[in-house]
C-alpha cells in the first residue's frame, strides 16, 4: 500500500505515524514545483493526504480530480498530527485496544507528536 502526502515541508511526523500504524510506503510531493500538477499518482496508491496550508488551488484541484478518477480516498488536513489521526480513523477504523500501542509506547521518542 502506498500513501501519497501532497504539500508540507516537514512531514516526518506524518510519515512516521502512517508507517507505524498502517505499514504503508509513503511518498511525499512538496507541491512547490510546477511539475507536480502534471505528475501521475503512484501506481499502488490507496490514500492521498493533502496538507492544505502549503499548496496552491490548481494542485489541489488536480490531485482531487486524479484521486476521484481512480477511486482513491482523499483526506484534507492542516499541519496537525492529531487531526490526521482523527481523520484516518474515519477512513480506516481500528480496534480501540490496539489503537496506537506502537506509537504511544513509553519508550517511543516521538510520543510527544501524538
Amino acid at each position: 500500500m502506498t500513501v501519497l502526502i501532497v504539500g508540507g515541508d516537514y512531514v516526518t511526523s506524518f510519515k512516521y505515524f502512517i508507517a507505524t500504524q498502517h505499514d504503508a510506503r509513503i511518498e511525499h510531493w512538496s507541491g512547490r514545483t510546477k511539475g507536480h500538477n502534471k505528475r501521475q499518482l503512484p501506481h499502488e496508491t490507496k490514500l492521498v493526504i493533502v496538507i492544505c496550508d502549503f499548496i496552491n488551488h490548481n494542485l489541489a484541484n488536480s490531485i482531487k480530480a486524479k484521486a476521484n478518477r481512480n477511486g482513491i480516498p482523499l483526506l484534507y488536513c492542516h499541519r496537525s498530527i492529531n487531526e490526521l489521526k482523527r481523520k484516518l480513523t474515519d477512513v480506516y477504523p481500528v480496534d480501540q485496544k490496539s489503537c496506537c500501542e506502537k506509537y504511544c509506547s513509553d519508550n517511543n521518542q516521538s510520543r510527544k507528536l501524538h
